[in-house]
């Protein structure tokens, strides 16, 4: 099953550009975190840790960090 969504994942990256999902996220990242809802779902207090940080440049990096780093230990290609 979890193959399916790789192959997925790899046909949408091509049309990533053009297209959007709701929240200004890809499909390639909605995809990838309902793959990983449950590793999302516990990371939940480093988010909205990093969501709190003033610059917006800094909580985009760490809110970007923490992401990676869920998808890496989920297993799943960031």
């Amino acid at each position: 099953m979890e193959w399916i969504f790789a192959l997925i994942i790899e046909i949408v990256v091509q049309g990533d550009a053009l297209m959007r999902v709701t929240m200004n996220k890809s499909l390639k990242q909605v995809v990838q975190e309902y793959i990983c809802r449950k590793e999302f779902e516990e990371a939940r207090p480093d988010f909205e840790k990093a969501s709190w940080i003033d610059d917006p440049v800094a909580r985009f990096n760490a809110l970007d960090k923490v992401r990676i780093q869920v998808l890496i230990r989920c297993g799943v290609k960031p």
